[in-house]
């Protein structure tokens, strides 16, 4: 059998999931430093449906690229937004295939797995700040 470099290669998957309480929209805004790496303001409101990010690692890349989101969502009941600036992906310096990232927002904080076959684990608690009353 034959394959081309990229043919073997399977691409690696970042996503993202929201489970909070229904009707909470989670915010997304995903970027990298690569000139067009950045995906913009994303709206989760339930989660049947993950954002999913698939791309290819490069050959070699010894700048390592990586990948950062911000995670965030209003509490309907204390007015406060709940948030955390994250590293979702960083490249190794050779090229890897296949990678998992999973994150899941719940309301007592963030989840992550890279496994298909275990059950993500807690990671980060929320950041909180009043919205209303932006840092000075």
């Amino acid at each position: 059998m034959f394959f081309w470099l990229n043919e073997a290669c399977r691409y690696n998957r970042i996503e993202i999931q929201n489970h909070l309480p229904p009707g909470t929209i989670l915010q997304v805004h995903c970027r990298s430093k690569n000139p067009n790496g950045d995906v913009g303001v994303k709206q989760l409101k339930d989660a049947i449906v993950p954002i999913i990010m698939e791309f290819q690692d490069k050959s070699i890349d010894h700048k390592k690229k990586a990948w950062m989101c911000r995670l965030s969502y209003i509490s309907k009941k204390y007015k406060l937004e709940y948030y955390y600036d994250i590293q979702v992906y960083r490249a190794a310096t050779f090229r890897r295939c296949g990678q998992l990232r999973r994150w899941i927002a719940k309301k007592d904080g963030i989840y992550f797995t890279k496994n298909h076959d275990k059950p993500p684990g807690f990671v980060l608690s929320w950041m909180v700040r009043d919205p209303n009353n932006p840092p000075k």
